[in-house]
């Protein structure tokens, strides 16, 4: 590896396993992965552990110039202890300045693993990537993305990150390539070769942190004496609860569930909120949902304005009836 950060100026993107989410988040990683290269004046390559190469044509589209292939022999499924390995024997002659993860349970696991192994650190959870004359920062949230903090790499000739996938975006803006694709053969050690897991188990909605929810149901004021009807929704809709300051100070949803600037900022694909007015407070901790639904009975509540879709109505009806026919949607599909 190189001693001075100005030797390496390529970035690999560590590429998820194919499939339908996988591919579109790959999709993301190149382009942020290609920014950073343009900016270091680098070349964007690609790396594949334990999966064949496919589909180099899209990875040309991003402008990636080289794939290396770990082919992985002696595992046959994925485990952190051995990816990992294979990973640091695969890049332990290869100079880079940046090594790019999404942040997924495979990033989040791998990447602080490499690091280890390549002599360097791993900044985790990142939203954004800044570029400057001095060099890379590395933005996470902090405080339940109250603050937000820098970190920058001091010493280190190859730097890894993990980027949240909300944070990133797909775009084509390169001269299309051919990419070289670079076969490396290891043999994991026999050691290194764990028990595997035969089934991954989602997450309960109904405990997960609501920072990684992938649909909120929001308890404002206005629905607080409707929690039990709300927790009924929550669960038709395979969703978690998020709620409101005076939710939390009526002691009805615990303080955990709260998002707001003094609570978490959640960026599900879907928010939907129930008698919350939409106060500033609030306001900034669901601004990154993708999709918010909105029901008050009040037309002139600030949520309107935040909300993609709205209805202005009475929860004490409404709430009933919805999951009245969500229930008969389930049972009889119509």
């Amino acid at each position: 590896m190189p001693t001075n950060k100005t030797e390496a100026r390529d970035v690999i993107v560590f590429l998820e396993p194919p499939g339908e989410k996988g591919e579109q988040l790959n999709r993301c990683l190149l382009t942020e992965g290609g920014r950073v290269a343009a900016f270091l004046g680098g070349r964007l390559c690609a790396l594949t552990v334990g999966e064949a190469v496919e589909k180099t044509a899209m990875l040309g589209e991003y402008g990636v110039s080289t794939v290396y292939s770990a082919e992985v022999s002696g595992a046959s499924q994925y485990s952190a202890e051995a990816f990992s390995w294979v990973t640091v024997f695969a890049l332990r002659d290869i100079t880079f300045r940046l090594l790019l993860f999404a942040h997924s349970d495979r990033g989040s696991e791998l990447a602080p693993r490499i690091a280890t192994g390549l002599d360097t650190a791993a900044v985790t959870d990142c939203v954004d990537i800044r570029l400057a004359k001095v060099g890379l920062s590395y933005v996470r949230q902090v405080y339940g993305g109250q603050l937000e903090q820098d970190v920058s790499y001091r010493g280190c000739a190859s730097e890894i990150a993990t980027i949240r996938p909300e944070a990133l975006s797909a775009e084509k803006k390169v001269p299309p390539t051919t990419p070289e694709v670079v076969a490396i053969s290891v043999a994991v050690p026999p050691d290194l070769v764990r028990p595997v897991p035969l089934e991954l188990v989602p997450p309960d909605p109904r405990t997960i942190d609501v920072l990684y929810a992938k649909r909120l149901v929001g308890v404002g004021s206005g629905c607080g004496h409707l929690a039990h009807l709300s927790e009924e929704l929550a669960g038709l809709l395979d969703a978690s609860i998020g709620t409101t300051r005076p939710v939390v100070d009526d002691g009805i949803i615990p303080k955990a569930r709260m998002i707001g600037q003094t609570g978490k900022t959640v960026s599900p694909d879907f928010y939907l909120a129930l008698g919350i007015s939409g106060s500033p407070h609030h306001a900034a901790g669901i601004q990154r949902s993708k999709k918010i639904l909105a029901v008050n009975k009040d037309p002139r509540a600030p949520i309107f304005d935040l909300a993609d879709t709205g209805f202005v109505g009475d929860l004490n009806d409404l709430l009933p009836e919805l999951i009245a026919r969500i229930r008969r949607y389930k049972d009889t599909g119509r």
